[in-house]
């Protein structure tokens, strides 16, 4: 062991960028001593030691506590070292899942309540739209005023297998059939726009829709859909499939809960008299 490669603590605390009291609480409960210590008692540390440091400092970062690490020092071989590297790794590929499921929420949220800013709430629209990938709860029959307390606890379920964090948006589903009867109250699904890697991918499908926007409280957005049947109607739109509703703006954004601006988009065949 070169004495040129010996540092004092205060020296391998800038480089190592962990604090000179850490270092000193390491020592002494066994987890990461000084390769040398004079009789003075100043501490000394290799340059190779930085390797090991900054792996306990990985560690940390993601969770561990300072006895599992310990407990790995001080039993450590290679085999041993690969078993608990691997598992980390699979730590850290779980947490990274769950990091971007979090950005994604944070940009979804973003685009949505800048998309609502701008949204014209007294006149309904047809566009194309693009296939849309969808994670799905299980199917129910259910009024918004009724919704059952299996849907909530099977969709967060659901969320979770997805590595989504709480409060990622969602929608509910009004199915064809109930369209068709003029009735916009019977949930049929929630839904969250994702790709999925642990549930069933589905889809919104591609195609014509009409969308129209409303201020309304959650389970409360049945009131415009008499509008909605009377549009369809008025301009001969044929429903060809079921209906979204997206809250764009709602209690992250909003104190007034008579303010949430709800997006509804209903799946119709291409009209032909709209231009897109």
């Amino acid at each position: 062991m070169h004495q040129s490669d010996m540092m004092s603590i205060s020296d391998f605390s800038k480089m190592s960028d962990i604090p000179r009291k850490t270092l000193i609480y390491y020592d002494r409960i066994g987890l990461f001593k000084p390769a040398f210590v004079a009789d003075n008692g100043y501490r000394y540390y290799h340059r190779s030691q930085l390797d090991t440091i900054g792996m306990i400092h990985v560690f940390k970062e993601f969770g561990m506590s300072l006895e599992e690490i310990r407990e790995h020092q001080s039993r450590r071989t290679p085999a041993n070292t690969l078993e608990f590297l691997r598992k980390q790794g699979e730590v850290v590929q779980l947490q990274m899942a769950k990091l971007e499921r979090t950005r994604q929420m944070i940009s979804m949220q973003a685009e949505r309540i800048e998309h609502s800013i701008h949204v014209d709430t007294s006149r309904m629209k047809v566009i194309r739209q693009a296939r849309i990938p969808l994670l799905l709860s299980c199917r129910v029959h259910a009024s918004k005023e009724q919704i059952p307390e299996y849907l909530w606890d099977d969709f967060q379920m659901r969320l979770e297998r997805e590595n989504a964090p709480i409060g990622y948006p969602n929608g509910v589903i009004v199915k064809k059939e109930d369209l068709l009867k003029k009735d916009g109250d019977m949930v049929s699904h929630m839904f969250s726009r994702m790709t999925t890697h642990s549930e069933e991918q589905q889809y919104m499908p591609e195609g014509f829709y009409l969308v129209s926007y409303t201020k309304a409280d959650y389970g409360d957005t049945d009131k415009i859909y008499p509008q909605i049947f009377d549009y369809i109607e008025k301009n001969q739109y044929v429903v060809i499939g079921d209906a979204y509703e997206e809250y764009l703006q709602d209690e992250v954004s909003l104190q007034n809960p008579e303010e949430y601006l709800v997006r509804i988009m209903v799946h119709i065949k291409e009209p032909s008299n709209v231009s897109i």
